[in-house]
């Protein structure tokens, strides 16, 4: 790893706590974006946005899962 060098001068608090709140703003704002979280109509369950719910298997009010199916899948063990 590169060495970093060593500050001529100490650095302000103000300096140092203004640049975190910088850095904790931008980290906010990066998160808020990834996850958008809205309420499925059939289950009422916090699902993606523009996903299917994993509780229900909605999408757009239509089956788009049948989730019977993918828990026998699931749980079946071939010997």
């Amino acid at each position: 790893m590169a060495k970093r060098s060593t500050p001529k001068k100490q650095q302000a608090n103000s300096q140092s706590s203004r640049r975190f709140k910088a850095f904790q703003n931008r980290a906010r704002k990066r998160l808020a974006n990834t996850a958008k979280l809205s309420i499925c109509p059939q289950c009422k369950e916090p699902k993606l946005s523009h996903a299917v719910c994993p509780g229900c298997g909605h999408y757009k009010g239509r089956k788009a899962l049948d989730m019977d199916k993918q828990i026998d899948k699931i749980t079946k063990v071939k010997a």
